[in-house]
């Protein structure tokens, strides 16, 4: 007898409507066994779920009677891949993946921009320089060659250098330097470039030269014996501040104009202007060579021709001066740079303007050529002049804004910028020499009052000059 509870009788009895309903399912596997494909409708298999689910015994029903056999929604079946009508055993071969990488933008092309156009130089005009000794017929045959017409000549004994200045008749210049360069050993050739003094005229208020010591300096001594060279304009030598300074004066170059005399006059006046609160050593002997003059057009645009700047340092060399003043600036110039070497080699103490358009770490000659001093710019406060470039080649600093210092007719001006301050060191340096002929500016640094940081810096160099401090070094009986 059966002892099966109706809960089992009603689960044993779904149980064989669900065989029975799936044997079909056992004859599709059998005939796929034996290599014969036959597709049955997904929705096959939605249909048996729904009687195994609801044939179930009455206690595992849900207890939701309005609860109706499972179907999917039209949204649920897009949503469901198996819920499509497509057959279970319709398969899709993908292909092989290719990783594809990312497009990589192109790298932008970099255009450099072109150098800026050059205008210091003397338009249409070139120069040759050769060694002494150079047969005058190559020297006609290379300016033949190169469609050149000689204009002038020059000789600079110091450095045993011939000069041939050319009109290159149109030719660019600059071209024709790197042509002519390129193919010729025997000569050099190079543009005539312009220079520029390096002062301001100002009109504010001015500070003592007790700055540096030079009060105390002069006590024991004022230059006397010492030539200064001085490459600049010409000076106003009717100046009564200059009455009694001893000046030879040699112009190179036309002055033109009256504004053309004021910077050189301001230089004069702080190296040997008798005014007790001008002149630095106003003992010392001063050979000023005029090499600027003011540009056609404009009285105040003072420049100097590089072929004029060789010759006038040549020419203090020749006249053997013990300090060389530069207060100029310009570009690189092999041909200036030449000449002040040998200067240098000589043994002159050259003096160079450190310059005054505001830039670091940038090429200001000639105060960038070695065993050259280069000067910075302070004002009475010991702070650098705002417009001072900065740079290795600043090797000390000096009095030069606001500088109290003459003018052409008998006046009086305020000067500012790394002129003045190297006028300044000039003069210091002639106090030196005239105590110990052999003294070196590098002597200075030992004394110099360090500014900004600890120690050398682009800005004031080894520090501002102390004039009195470096005396007392060597021995002078000076008051503290």
């Amino acid at each position: 007898m059966s002892c099966r509870t109706k809960p089992q009788k009603l689960y044993l009895s779904a149980n064989s409507i669900y065989r029975s309903k799936l044997a079909p399912n056992f004859l599709i596997n059998a005939i796929f066994a034996v290599g014969t494909v036959i597709t049955v409708s997904a929705a096959n298999a939605h249909d048996s779920t729904e009687i195994h689910l609801h044939n179930l015994p009455a206690q595992l029903l849900p207890k939701n009677k309005s609860a109706g056999p499972l179907r999917l929604r039209p949204d649920q079946k897009r949503n469901n891949i198996r819920y499509y009508n497509v057959s279970t055993m319709a398969y899709q071969i993908a292909p092989p993946m290719t990783v594809v990488p990312p497009a990589q933008a192109p790298k932008p092309k970099i255009i450099k921009a072109p150098p800026p156009k050059r205008n210091d130089f003397v338009k249409d005009e070139i120069l040759l320089i050769y060694d002494f000794g150079t047969d005058i017929e190559t020297v006609k045959a290379i300016t033949k060659k190169y469609n050149l017409k000689r204009k002038d000549g020059m000789a600079i004994g110091a450095v045993r250098k011939s000069v041939v200045i050319a009109d290159t008749q149109g030719q660019n210049p600059l071209a024709l330097k790197e042509k002519i360069n390129k193919a010729q050993k025997t000569f050099e050739a190079t543009t005539n470039n312009y220079f520029t003094p390096a002062a301001t005229k100002s009109f504010q208020l001015n500070y003592p030269l007790a700055q540096t010591g030079i009060g105390r300096a002069r006590t024991v001594s004022r230059g006397k014996g010492i030539v200064i060279g001085m490459v600049d304009t010409p000076v106003d030598e009717s100046h009564p501040s200059l009455r009694g300074s001893d000046i030879e004066q040699r112009l190179l170059v036309d002055p033109k104009t009256f504004e053309s005399k004021f910077h050189g006059t301001s230089i004069a006046g702080v190296l040997v202007s008798k005014n007790p609160q001008i002149g630095v050593a106003p003992d010392a002997k001063l050979l000023s060579v005029s090499a600027f003059s003011s540009r056609p057009g404009h009285p105040n645009a003072l420049r100097g021709k590089s072929t004029d700047i060789v010759e006038a340092i040549a020419f203090c060399i020749q006249r053997r001066v013990d300090i060389l003043n530069l207060s100029f600036t310009g570009g690189r110039d092999s041909f200036v740079e030449t000449i002040v070497r040998e200067a240098v080699r000589q043994g002159i103490t050259v003096v160079a303007a450190g310059g005054n358009r505001g830039r670091t770490n940038s090429s200001v000659y000639p105060a960038l050529i070695n065993g050259v001093v280069g000067v910075t710019a302070v004002d009475r406060n010991k702070i650098l002049y705002k417009n001072a470039d900065k740079g290795r080649f600043i090797d000390i600093a000096a009095p030069g804004v606001n500088i109290l210092t003459l003018a052409p007719q008998g006046k009086f001006q305020l000067s500012t910028g790394t002129s003045m301050a190297a006028a300044h060191l000039s003069g210091v340096m002639a106090l030196l020499k005239e105590y110990e002929r052999n003294y070196q500016p590098t002597q200075l640094n030992q004394t110099a009052i360090d500014l900004g940081v600890p120690g050398r810096d682009i800005e004031y160099g080894n520090g501002l000059v102390n004039a009195s401090a470096a005396l007392r070094q060597l021995g002078a009986p000076l008051p503290f």
